[in-house]
């Protein structure tokens, strides 16, 4: 909790700076800055110490005169932004979707321009269910947790066990959710966990031209995945930034498949593919999805005797050139529990 309220904290400071320096500079507003800059909180503090406390703004005397009428009533509307009411509702549930109850709850409002952010906490009752009303604030940031059950990391598009909402200052306007429509909120609720072997993280060197690296799950090297990478970065002209780059991740008289969750612990009984494949021709443009030098995968993998292992890998096909290895085998045949205390 203590690092979102600094980030909440932050956010609130930043925006305040960022707005009162461009007001400021251009003497007139329209609307506001179509998005908000992080910065230092000692820089936001320096700027948010002067109009929003109090004290006229440092601008000179042509300044003072050039200004438009308007711009103190801007700069009221701004404060009252900080005074937008907050009312909100959530729901915590596990990975099964079954509610969380007795989780704690910490809400973070951003109600002050040049203070600390209120804090409230509550518990969720026998559905999951929580509420705030009577707050006020330009976000709400909320946090949820329950000994026993583990948080979920920020993910894009996906419910998870934090989040920061936007109240006033939003040009969507003020974040909704209601009883019957609450806010999703995610704990992930451990099962019975086995001994696994883990290996990882390791670096691995890995050839430039398709010369195959093993990666041995166990100290036996029973089971084995087998990596080839095609690079041209060598090749390529003098200020060209993208090359061709293939990699190759095979797992022999085996399997892989693709593990898109990372609290998903049961590997799939089906679906396996012996190879998969990561491909980047220079032609791709750059931008998300698009060509980049670097490349992430999960998988769940299935190997000939039975036992299943997860593994993840990170190859850097610039400079150095090499992957990064981390892996969970489970080595009891036929079980696909792939959990462990050490995740």
């Amino acid at each position: 909790m203590k690092n979102m309220r600094g980030r909440s904290f932050l956010v609130a400071l930043t925006i305040a700076g960022l707005l009162l320096g461009w007001l400021i500079a251009s003497h007139k507003m329209n609307k506001l800055p179509p998005e908000v800059v992080r910065t230092s909180q000692s820089k936001a503090n320096s700027i948010i110490g002067g109009p929003l406390s109090g004290s006229s703004p440092q601008v000179s005397p042509s300044s003072k005169t050039d200004r438009p009428a308007t711009y103190e009533k801007m700069l009221e509307q701004f404060r009252s932004d900080f005074r937008t009411p907050i009312k909100f509702y959530g729901k915590v549930i596990d990975q099964r979707g079954d509610p969380v109850p007795d989780a704690e709850v910490k809400l973070s409002a951003n109600d002050k321009a040049d203070g600390r952010p209120s804090e409230y906490t509550r518990r969720t009752d026998e559905a999951g269910m929580f509420s705030i009303t009577g707050a006020h604030g330009i976000t709400l940031a909320v946090e949820v947790s329950k000994p026993g059950y583990r948080a979920i990391a920020p993910q894009h598009g996906k419910a998870t066990s934090s989040g920061v909402f936007d109240y006033g200052l939003s040009s969507h306007g003020a974040y909704q959710s209601s009883e019957n429509a609450p806010t999703i909120f995610r704990l992930y609720k451990p099962g019975p966990t086995e001994p696994l072997v883990k290996s990882g993280e390791k670096n691995f060197r890995i050839a430039r031209d398709g010369s195959p690296l093993s990666i041995a799950l166990d100290e036996r090297s029973t089971h084995q995945v087998i990596l080839r990478c095609w690079n041209t970065d060598l090749q390529r002209p003098e200020g060209q930034q993208k090359y061709d780059w293939r990699l190759e991740v095979t797992v022999p008289n085996g399997g892989l498949v693709a593990r898109n969750d990372a609290f998903d612990f049961e590997a799939p009984a089906d679906g396996y593919l012996p190879t998969d494949k990561i491909d980047m021709p220079a032609s791709l443009p750059f931008g998300h999805g698009g060509w980049s030098g670097s490349a992430e995968r999960s998988y769940f993998l299935r190997f000939a005797d039975g036992v299943f292992a997860r593994a993840k890998i990170e190859m850097h096909a610039g400079g150095d050139h090499f992957v990064v290895w981390e892996s969970f085998l489970n080595p009891k045949a036929g079980s696909r529990n792939l959990e462990t205390t050490a995740n």
